[in-house]
C-alpha cells in the first residue's frame, strides 16, 4: 500500500470500498426522485393575468402544460330554482375537457375573525408592545384574551363532553382547469374570458366571489399536508409565495414524513404525533337530490349525533365532455337501453327500466341544451392516528342519513386525494380518473344539484359579536352593519334558555366598541353587569320615596320635530288601556302646543291638565265636555294625583356613562305608571342619541311586551324608532315568545320596526 492510499484509508475509510459505489448510486436515484408534493400540478403563477400554470405533476413523463384559476364564494344558507338555473351555466361556458372542482373546507381557521374582533377592543393608555407585561389589562381585553382561548380550544377539540361540536369556517372554492396552452396569447385570453365569465355566474347566483392568488391556494393545500396547522396548536404559520421557486414546491416543508397505509396516508412531523388522511368516494347517489340538501352532509341541524368530528373536505369534480360526441354516444346507450328494457328480461331484472329512464333524462338534458359530465365526489378526513375508526363512522353515518353510500379509497389514497384539491383536474388526472372508473356519467343538473355550496351563516362584516351556528360556523354580525334598513333588534326565547346572559353579552361587546348602552329591565338582572363595568344603575322606587323626575316638558328640545313622541307619551297618560280617537288626539296635540308657546321648559302635565279642565283650548273657543274629560283622565299625572312625585318640576334624570341600566321592578304593580315611565326613558334616550350623531347607541328593552302596555304606545315605538336611525341608534326588545310580540300594538309596532 502506497502512503497515499494510507491516508485516504484514515481519513476516507468505507467511502473507497467496493460495495459504497452500489450506496452512492441509491442515493443518486433517490435524490432525484419528486419529493412529497410532486403529486400536486401546480407548476407557477401568472401575475398579470391571475392565472395558476398547471403541470402533470412531477411525476408525469408528459411536459404539457394547461392553465386554472381559484374563485372563493361566501357558503350559502339555502337554494331555489333560479339558483340552480343559473349555476347550471357554469358547466356550458367551458371548452370540452375542462374540469371544474366545487369544493367546501370545514376550517379549523377561526383565529383571524376573533382576531379581528379583539382588535376593536379599547387599549390601555400605558400598554405598548406585545409582551406579556405590557398586555391591556382593562376588562374587554381581558375577557377578550380569555374568550378567544376557550373558541380556540373548540376549534381542535368538542366543546361538550357527550356531542361533537367543533368550531370552523366553512370555505367554498371554485376551480376551473382549463385545457389551454399558456404560451399561447389566444389561450390565454380565453382563459380570462372564462374566468370573467364565471365571476358573471356566480353574481348572477348571488354568490359574489374574489380571486385566489398563489399565497391563497399555497395555505389552502398546505393544511393536508402539514396537519399540525389544522390539528395543533394554533399560530401564525402563513407560507409566503417565493417566485422563483415551483408552487407545488413550496406547499410543504422536508419536516414532514409520509407512507401509505392500507386505509389511509399517515403523516408525522418532526416532534409531532402521528396523523391521518383518509379519503372517501361516493359509491352510490340517491335517486332524487336537490342542491339545498346538501347542507346536511356537514352534519344534521337537528341531531347532534350525526356530526363530523373532524376537519373535513367535500370536493365534486366534474370533466366537461363534448357535446356532439357525448349526444352521439348518449343516443347509442338510450336505444339499447330502451330495446332492453323492453324485452323479456326486463321482467327478471327491474334495474333496466331503471336505466332506461336515467338515459331518458340523459337525452331530456341535452334537448333543453344541457351537457353531460364525467362527475365524482371527494371526502377527505384529517385526524389523529387514534380517531380514524371513530372519524370513519361519523362520516359514513351523516351521508348514509342523506342517501349517500360511501367507500373508503383503499391503496387509491394518493389519487383520490388530489382529485379532491383545487386546480388539480388536468388532462393527466382526467386520464387515471376515466382509467379507473372514479368518474361516472350524469347530467351537468346533478352536477349542480351535489356541488357542495351549502353550510351556515357567516354573519355580517364587522364582528362586533361572535356567535357560532348549529354545524359550528363562526358567525360574526354588527347591527350597524346593515345598510338595507334599520338598525333595531328582537329577541324571542323561552324562560332560562339564556336570553339574558346573551343581552348581558351583547352589551358588553357594544360597550367595548365605544357604543353607549341602556337597559331597561324588571328583575335586576342587570345589575352585576353595570356594577362589573362601573355603570349608572338607576332604580325607580315608589312614590313615596321617589326622587328621579321624568317632566317631558323639560326634555323637548324643538317642539316640532318632539310631537310626534311627545303626543303620543300624553296621549298613553290619558288612556292607559286603548288608543284615543282623533279628535281627543287632536285636542291633546293643541293643548300641548299651547302649554309649550307659554312656559316651554317649565311646563308640566299640570298645565296640559288645567288647560283642558276649563274646556276650552283658546280664549275664544266654546265650552267642550270632551275636553274636561281628558283632563280627568290626565290627573294621576298631574300635581294633584298619585304620581305627582314622577312629574312635578324640571327632569332631573341624567345619562354620565357609557352603560345606563333603568330598573323598573318597583313600579311592577303599577302598569300605567310604568308603561309611562318606560316611553319617557326612550324618548330622553333619543334626545341624548341626538346630541351625538357620531357615537353609536343601543337600547336593549328586556320583558318588552310587559313594559311596553297599549294604548297609544304603538305611534310612540314606531316614531322612537324612526328617529333611531336617524340618529345612528338601534332599539333591542326581549320577549319569551315570538306570540308577545302580538299581544299588543306596540310590541306589534316593535318586531315590525325591526330589521
Amino acid at each position: 500500500m502506497s502512503f497515499w492510499d494510507a491516508v485516504k484509508a484514515v481519513f476516507y475509510g468505507e467511502r473507497f470500498e467496493p460495495a459504497d459505489a452500489v450506496q452512492r448510486n441509491l442515493l443518486e436515484r433517490i435524490a432525484t426522485l419528486p419529493k412529497l408534493t410532486g403529486i400536486l400540478p401546480y407548476l407557477g403563477w401568472m401575475g398579470d393575468e391571475g392565472l395558476y400554470v398547471l403541470d402533470q405533476g412531477a411525476f408525469g413523463d408528459n411536459p404539457g402544460l394547461s392553465m386554472g384559476f381559484c374563485i372563493e364564494t361566501v357558503p350559502q344558507t339555502g337554494s331555489n330554482e333560479e339558483m340552480e338555473r343559473v349555476l347550471a351555466s357554469l358547466f356550458m361556458s367551458c371548452p370540452a375537457g375542462t374540469g371544474i372542482q366545487i369544493s367546501l373546507y370545514a376550517s379549523p381557521h377561526i383565529l383571524p375573525s376573533l382576531k379581528e374582533q379583539a382588535n376593536m377592543l379599547p387599549v390601555d393608555e400605558i400598554a405598548s408592545g406585545n409582551e406579556e407585561s405590557n398586555r391591556n389589562r382593562n376588562i374587554y381585553r381581558v375577557l377578550g384574551r380569555r374568550r378567544i382561548d376557550h373558541y380556540l380550544k373548540g376549534a381542535g377539540k368538542s366543546l361538550f363532553a357527550h356531542h361533537v361540536y367543533l368550531l370552523r369556517d366553512y370555505r367554498c372554492v371554485i376551480a376551473i382547469s382549463m385545457p389551454l396552452d399558456p404560451e399561447s396569447p389566444a389561450d390565454v385570453e380565453e382563459a380570462i374570458r372564462i374566468k370573467e365569465s364565471t365571476h358573471v355566474t356566480l353574481r348572477s347566483a348571488h354568490m359574489p366571489g374574489w380571486d385566489w392568488g398563489p399565497e391563497s391556494l399555497l395555505n389552502y393545500v398546505a393544511d393536508f399536508f402539514d396537519h399540525e396547522r389544522v390539528l395543533g396548536q394554533p399560530a401564525d404559520r402563513h407560507i409566503e409565495y417565493d417566485s422563483s421557486r415551483s408552487l407545488r414546491s413550496q406547499v410543504s416543508n422536508p419536516e414532514i414524513a409520509s407512507a401509505v397505509a392500507d386505509t389511509f396516508i399517515k403523516y408525522r412531523k418532526e416532534g409531532g404525533a402521528e396523523t391521518a388522511l383518509q379519503c372517501f368516494s361516493v359509491r352510490q347517489y340517491p335517486k332524487y337530490y336537490r342542491l339545498g340538501n346538501m347542507g346536511s352532509l356537514i352534519g344534521d341541524y337537528y341531531q347532534m349525533a350525526l356530526a363530523i368530528p373532524c376537519p373535513f373536505l367535500i370536493t365534486m369534480g366534474a370533466i366537461l365532455l363534448d357535446y356532439e360526441s357525448a349526444r352521439s354516444k348518449a343516443l347509442i346507450k338510450a336505444a339499447r337501453a330502451t330495446q332492453a328494457a323492453g324485452s323479456y328480461m326486463s321482467h327478471f331484472q327491474p334495474d333496466l327500466q331503471d336505466r332506461k329512464r336515467d338515459w331518458d333524462m340523459v337525452l331530456r338534458a341535452f334537448d333543453n341544451g344541457r351537457n353531460v359530465v364525467q362527475m365524482y365526489h371527494q371526502i377527505v378526513l384529517v385526524s389523529r392516528i387514534e380517531d380514524v375508526a371513530r372519524t370513519e363512522h361519523a362520516v359514513r353515518a351523516v351521508w348514509r342519513a342523506r342517501g349517500f353510500d360511501l367507500a373508503k379509497d383503499v391503496y387509491l389514497q394518493h389519487q383520490a386525494f388530489v382529485a379532491s384539491m383545487p386546480c388539480t383536474l388536468s388532462p393527466a388526472l382526467q386520464k387515471d380518473l376515466q382509467l379507473f372508473g372514479r368518474a361516472g356519467t350524469k347530467t351537468a343538473d346533478n352536477a349542480v344539484m351535489t356541488s357542495p355550496l351549502i353550510a351556515e351563516w357567516k354573519g355580517t362584516v364587522t364582528p362586533v359579536m361572535t356567535l357560532f351556528g348549529r354545524r359550528g360556523q363562526i358567525m360574526t354580525f354588527d347591527l350597524f352593519d346593515n345598510t338595507g334598513g334599520n338598525y333595531n333588534f328582537a329577541v324571542a326565547a323561552l324562560s332560562g334558555s339564556g336570553k339574558s346572559v346573551f343581552v348581558n353579552e351583547m352589551a358588553f361587546r357594544y360597550l367595548g366598541t365605544g357604543t353607549k348602552v341602556w337597559i331597561i329591565d324588571v328583575g335586576r338582572s342587570y345589575r352585576n353587569l353595570s356594577e362589573l363595568l362601573d355603570g349608572e344603575f338607576i332604580e325607580f322606587s315608589d312614590e313615596r320615596t321617589n326622587t328621579i323626575c321624568l317632566n317631558p316638558f323639560s326634555m323637548v328640545v324643538d317642539i316640532n320635530n318632539d310631537m310626534e313622541m311627545l303626543l303620543p307619551l300624553v296621549a298613553q297618560m290619558a288612556s292607559p288601556r286603548g288608543p284615543l280617537d282623533n279628535y281627543a288626539y287632536s285636542a291633546l296635540a293643541a293643548a300641548i302646543k299651547r302649554v309649550w308657546d307659554q312656559k316651554e321648559k317649565a311646563a308640566t302635565i299640570t298645565d296640559v291638565y288645567d288647560l283642558l279642565r276649563t274646556g276650552r283650548l283658546s280664549d275664544e273657543g266654546e265650552m267642550e265636555r270632551d275636553l274636561s274629560r281628558l283632563a280627568t283622565a290626565l290627573e294621576p299625572f298631574t300635581k294633584y294625583g298619585i304620581y305627582a312625585s314622577y312629574f312635578e318640576g324640571e327632569a332631573n334624570i341624567e345619562f354620565r356613562k357609557n352603560l345606563v341600566v333603568l330598573e323598573l321592578e318597583e313600579l311592577k304593580a303599577k302598569k300605567d305608571l310604568q308603561a309611562v315611565v318606560m316611553q319617557l326613558m326612550m324618548y330622553r334616550i333619543t334626545q341624548e342619541m341626538y346630541l351625538d350623531r357620531s357615537k353609536r347607541k343601543l337600547v336593549i328593552i328586556d320583558e318588552a311586551w310587559d313594559l311596553m302596555g297599549s294604548g297609544s304606545s304603538a305611534n310612540f315605538i314606531e316614531a322612537g324608532y324612526r328617529r333611531a336611525r336617524k340618529y345612528g341608534g338601534a332599539f333591542g326588545t326581549i320577549t319569551q315568545s315570538v306570540d308577545d310580540y302580538y299581544k299588543n300594538e306596540a310590541t306589534r309596532a316593535a318586531i315590525t320596526n325591526a330589521d
